[in-house]
């Protein structure tokens, strides 16, 4: 690599119109994430006014994170062939869909359907967001820019509870629900103006034959099938059960069958076998994915910490998680800048790892007694871990797939990440009920208790604080909570271990991609230049260079 090369890399810019599309790409990714999280100390309201039960409220979160993970990389894949601006559009006409069905439910049932719809539409922005960064900015600066993205995604992630907690104090919990409309409206109006990205031409009939149908079926349905088994498995039915086996075993052959048809038979597939053609790549996925569990569960039994053993009100729930969103959301913005600085990824991972395993581990030592100080502090530690986690790992798996695939390794290491989500959904709750229910029968009390911990909440707040009763389920939750903290503490350790397997490839490579942003009259305003007025030379080389220049060794 030439050091010209490089540097050329490095002081890259945004025109003022892809600058709009990053900001544009982050505010509806922050739609995303609060509508993710917002949910988490709202679900006990909305459960209780529609005369629920807590199977019926762990689905509300859990259909979401399901749909959206089974749908993203076939969303990626019809992107590729119908381009970037109508995905993103119909993505985010199936969120405001969803929404609006959430607003109107009167029953669970069409609640669990709006979030389903909900969970597909934002799927689809959270890996189109990923992968029109790979049209548009070079990969050796990508981590710095694409930070805002992360940013707000984090960000969304930390106000969730909070805005949750809020609403649900002071107003109707519709409202968690009625404060996405105008992020959507803003989506709608301003994508179809920016996002000008253009696929290759063709006709309709040959973009309908490209598209890989049978191989999506199955992959989409099997995935289902497995995370459904995996998110009820152990909590709502015993492992052992047809009710788990079935589903589980469904899911893991069609699985299978589906790699082996899009390896073997798919004459265009949508999963591409070539991203995990190192032992590299496959440890970046699987670092991914194990993330996904992680945080998810940790930004979960957190708050749900502070709500039951705490008795925190949903308002203070949200305020303790302040020190995870100041220090996630820097660490991200920084690691992503120091990475494009230094041109390596290997010790964010690192540290993000070991600083994510600390944090777990002196989760573990939370009780009823802790104090502010010390949980704020382990909130803080995690934040920076999963911080720089979430950059680094994110860049890797773009650095080492080959050239012209760093769109379909984006939108797989999105859909890895946010499987580990949805399973970390059925490990936690499991981990959580079981560790919880044990130390309930050993106290002679009942375990209906933990298969209800959410509901049970309320009745907890008004037992005496002097009684033996109070003090045993408190005993018993805190248990369960070290039960999944310990659950935490080993995959990060072994996340740790895995990571130590990705190797350091160079950042530097050109953009290779079939999608080109085009220049319309909107544009053009954007970037102060009049229908006849070309770009001058600095915004030639700035937006332009790195794409001409062959930065290969």
């Amino acid at each position: 690599m030439e050091a010209g090369a490089s540097t050329q890399m490095t002081d890259w810019s945004p025109t003022n119109h892809q600058l709009l599309i990053m900001i544009t790409l982050s505010i509806i990714s922050l739609m995303v994430a609060l509508d993710a999280c917002i949910i988490v100390t709202s679900l006990s309201a909305i459960v209780i006014d529609m005369n629920g039960n807590t199977t019926q409220g762990f689905w509300v979160g859990t259909s979401y994170l399901l749909a959206n993970a089974v749908m993203m990389p076939f969303i990626a894949a019809i992107s590729d062939i119908f381009g970037r601006p109508i995905c993103l559009i119909a993505s985010l006409i199936c969120f405001t869909i969803g929404t609006l069905l959430c607003c109107l439910a009167h029953s669970i049932g069409i609640l669990l359907a709006g979030r389903s719809l909900q969970g597909v539409g934002g799927g689809g922005i959270i890996v189109l967001s990923l992968v029109i960064f790979t049209d548009i900015v070079p990969l050796r600066v990508r981590p710095k820019w694409y930070g805002t993205v992360l940013g707000a995604w984090a960000l969304g992630n930390c106000l969730g509870p909070i805005l949750g907690g809020v609403i649900v104090e002071h107003t109707t919990w519709r409202w968690i629900f009625y404060i996405m409309f105008p992020f959507c409206a803003f989506g709608l109006i301003s994508i179809p103006c920016l996002l000008t990205l253009q696929p290759r031409t063709a006709t309709l009939g040959e973009k309908l034959a490209r598209v890989d149908w049978l191989g999506g079926l199955l992959f989409i349905s099997s995935a289902t099938s497995f995370l459904i088994a995996i998110s009820w498995g152990g909590s709502q039915f015993d492992w052992n059960s047809a009710a788990t086996l079935v589903p589980l075993c469904l899911g893991v052959a069609g699985l299978a069958a589906a790699f082996v048809y899009e390896a073997c038979v798919a004459k265009q597939p949508f999963l591409r076998r070539s991203l995990f053609w190192r032992l590299s790549s496959t440890a970046t996925y699987f670092c991914g994915s194990m993330q996904g569990l992680v945080i998810y569960g940790q930004l979960y039994y957190g708050p749900f910490y502070f709500l039951s053993v705490k008795g925190f009100r949903p308002v203070h729930t949200g305020i303790a998680l302040f020190p995870v969103m100041f220090t996630l959301v820097p660490g991200s913005i920084v690691t992503g800048a120091i990475v494009t600085r230094c041109n390596n990824y290997r010790w964010a991972i690192w540290i993000g790892w070991t600083l994510t395993a600390i944090a777990s581990g002196l989760m573990i030592l939370w009780d009823v007694d802790t104090p502010t100080a010390q949980w704020a502090i382990t909130m803080i530690i995690l934040g920076f871990g999963h911080g720089a986690i979430l950059n680094a790992q994110n860049f890797a798996a773009q650095a080492m797939c080959r050239p012209g695939e760093e769109g379909s390794a984006a939108a797989m290491y999105g859909f890895v990440r946010q499987f580990g989500t949805a399973l970390g959904v059925g490990i936690g709750g499991s981990t959580f009920q079981n560790v919880m229910a044990t130390k309930l029968s050993s106290e002679g009390l009942p375990k209906s208790i933990a298969h209800n911990s959410e509901a049970f909440v309320p009745i907890l707040v008004t037992l005496s604080d002097d009684s033996t009763e109070k003090k045993a389920i408190l005993d018993a939750y805190v248990s369960g909570f070290r039960g999944v903290y310990g659950v935490y503490v080993a995959i990060a350790g072994i996340a740790f271990f895995i990571s130590l397997f990705i190797k350091h490839h160079d950042m530097n490579k050109v953009i290779d991609t079939e999608h080109k942003l085009q220049e319309t009259r909107v544009s053009r305003l954007f970037d102060g230049r009049s229908s006849g007025t070309p770009p001058s030379p600095e915004r030639l080389s700035d937006s332009n260079m790195a794409e001409r220049r062959s930065c290969g060794p």
